[in-house]
């Protein structure tokens, strides 16, 4: 029973109906939380439908709860099918500290203590219940893509991160020297400057605070010219990283693919294996049957060839006793 929990929560098995409905329950559980949260803000929409919202609340969290439970239970299977020996107690402890089964905990644990301690404000939990929506990172691979392509780029992205605070200071220096006596109320210290930085280096720029002086103007139009630069960087290193990640997945739908060529034959379970990943990856339906029947007749090709080299090395060894 354990295996048959860990299959259907962790969708081992793409043709499982039971693991896809459970999927699907989960991730439309999490989108009308997120309905409910949003609207709970309105003050009209709170009074009137209270008792809704605290239903759903109170049913989300036990669902939340016992599938962070389930998981916990069962994810001792995974290790057993990689043939990693630890003890269960070691297991578990080691999957908690995962970063996915610490937002399983935080989708119920602060509706949790609201329901506990009912008498404490602790209205700012209800914030912390916005938290659900990164549960979708274990349905929607684009998720889990983008995770991964910030994870694999931090360092480049934090040293923009450190670039940019460094200009943020600079400018926010230089247009404090020449608009403080001009605007002291705007410009009268460096962090009152900063804001006006900001605003410039991200391009949005307000307008609520911009500089009077010539040589202010001139300084303020230098740093919004930076500031396209600025935001161009990190916006191609993590195009460039996406192209890569999906080249990569590409590669690993491709190599699968050719495994499952290996024997002459795709069966149906490779098949909806094979279609399951090139969902994830974006790709049509169309798509996916062209590289198959791409994959096909170079197996085709490759094997005719191998064949006639084959039977030409044969037919040079029954000629060499001849001759």
């Amino acid at each position: 029973m354990r295996s048959r929990i860990h299959n259907i929560l962790e969708i081992t098995n793409p043709d499982d109906l039971i693991s896809r409905i459970f999927s699907v329950s989960v991730v439309a559980l999490i989108l009308i939380n997120i309905i409910c949260i949003v609207l709970e803000s309105v003050a009209s929409i709170e009074q009137q439908y209270r008792e809704l919202f605290l239903a759903i609340e109170i049913g989300s969290t036990i669902i939340f709860a016992t599938e962070y439970v389930l998981r916990l239970w069962s994810c001792v299977e995974k290790e057993d099918e990689e043939g990693i020996s630890r003890s269960n107690f070691s297991i578990r402890i080691r999957y908690a500290t995962t970063p996915l089964a610490i937002v399983d905990l935080l989708a119920f644990l602060p509706s949790l203590l609201q329901i506990i301690f009912p008498g404490i404000d602790l209205r700012f939990l209800r914030v912390l219940r916005l938290l659900r929506v990164f549960k979708l990172t274990r349905y929607f691979s684009s998720f889990e893509l983008l995770l991964t392509v910030l994870h694999e780029e931090r360092k480049n992205l934090g040293g923009i991160f450190v670039i940019m605070i460094v200009i943020l200071i600079l400018a926010a220096s230089a247009l404090y020297i020449v608009e403080r006596d001009v605007q002291p109320d705007k410009f009268g210290s460096i962090p009152q400057a900063m804001w006006w930085a900001i605003a410039a280096l991200t391009t949005v720029g307000y307008g609520d605070v911009y500089p009077q002086s010539s040589l202010g103007q001139i300084l303020g139009s230098l740093v919004t010219v930076l500031g396209i630069g600025m935001v161009a960087l990190p916006s191609g290193i993590l195009a460039s990283a996406f192209s890569e990640q999906m080249r990569r997945k590409r590669e690993s739908l491709q190599v699968m693919i050719d495994d499952a060529l290996e024997d002459g034959n795709i069966d149906r379970r490779e098949l909806l294996m094979i279609r399951d990943v090139g969902h994830n990856l974006g790709l049509a339906e169309e798509q996916i049957e062209e590289l198959v029947k791409h994959s096909r007749e170079i197996f085709e090709i490759e094997s005719i060839s191998e064949e006639k080299n084959e039977l030409a090395g044969n037919m040079k060894k029954q000629s060499k006793p001849n001759a």
